[in-house]
């Protein structure tokens, strides 16, 4: 909020911002598919939001696969090529929605500092949902009229955002600069940490063991910098954003009946199938067999 000082009346004024941004909001749907149902690669000029409802989604962003399941939502940003599929042995149920803002420091700040899947350990994946029902309550509500919807359904777009926004705020003044560094070295972390994950998991570097402050130095930024400045920004530890990067592609493999559970555990980098056992039981509240039969 600007606020200034009115000299001739003794006073001041306070003026909060103008608003002049276009918004847009379409291809908002709630579907049930049935099992096998895919959909072609595509990508969108604006973000797509989606939550599963019921049932297993499977999607490939940039060639990064991720296994959705109920209740996790899928944020996509413009221009990133993906594919969605059933990965359920039943029908799956979602929602979906595209907006779009023509506000370009909006959009760098979503684009720089929101993850692609919020599970519901997420600490906003309780905002982003309740925004989301709202969506699917006026698309559900035989009563409301066609400018109604459109007037209710812009009202929980801005909601949508504040969210978005306050994911990883910018504060004002002489605080921006330092925070878009403190994003960019965190997310530079995060793709060094994918980097050496995705490495880690070529066959013929099993055994490959991703350590955290080496990655860090690497890229020219002290240890407990790197730790200090990912934890404000993804808030959790670079260990537990690792730890999420084998979840996601445990799931992956786990889909796969001609893999066994000890190459799996390899893969993985775990030493033996018990250690890999246990660990995911401790991420999932299954063992790895219970999971492989609940799909």
């Amino acid at each position: 909020m600007e606020d200034y000082p009115d000299e001739a009346a003794g006073g001041r004024t306070q003026l909060l911002p103008r608003i002049d941004w276009n918004i847009r909001f379409f291809g908002a749907h709630k579907q049930t598919v049935p099992a096998g149902w895919s959909m072609a690669k595509e990508s969108h000029h604006a973000f797509e939001i989606l939550i599963v409802l019921d049932g297993t989604q499977h999607t490939w962003i940039e060639n990064e696969a991720f296994i959705l399941a109920k209740e996790d939502i899928l944020l996509i940003p413009p221009g990133f090529e993906h594919t969605n599929s059933c990965n359920s042995s039943a029908a799956m149920t979602y929602f979906c929605a595209h907006f779009d803002i023509d506000e370009p420091a909006l959009r760098m700040q979503i684009l720089k500092n929101c993850d692609w899947v919020y599970a519901p350990a997420n600490p906003y994946h309780d905002k982003l949902k309740e925004c989301l029902l709202s969506w699917i309550g006026i698309l559900e509500d035989e009563a409301v009229s066609f400018t109604q919807a459109k007037l209710r359904a812009q009202v929980v777009l801005f909601e949508l955002l504040g969210v978005l926004v306050e994911i990883q705020p910018l504060p004002a003044g002489t605080g921006t600069h330092q925070s878009m560094t403190t994003a960019k070295y965190a997310k530079e972390i995060a793709e060094a940490i994918k980097r050496a994950f995705k490495t880690s998991m070529i066959p013929e570097n099993e055994g490959y063991t991703v350590h955290i402050q080496p990655i860090i130095a690497s890229l020219g930024i002290s240890p407990n910098y790197g730790l200090e400045v990912f934890q404000k920004i993804y808030h959790m530890s670079p260990r537990k954003y690792l730890s999420g990067l084998k979840l996601q592609e445990a799931k992956i493999l786990l889909q796969q009946p001609k893999l066994s559970l000890d190459e799996i555990a390899g893969r993985l980098g775990y030493n033996n199938l018990s250690h890999f056992s246990r660990q995911f039981k401790r991420w999932t509240g299954m063992n790895p067999s219970e999971f492989r039969k609940a799909d």
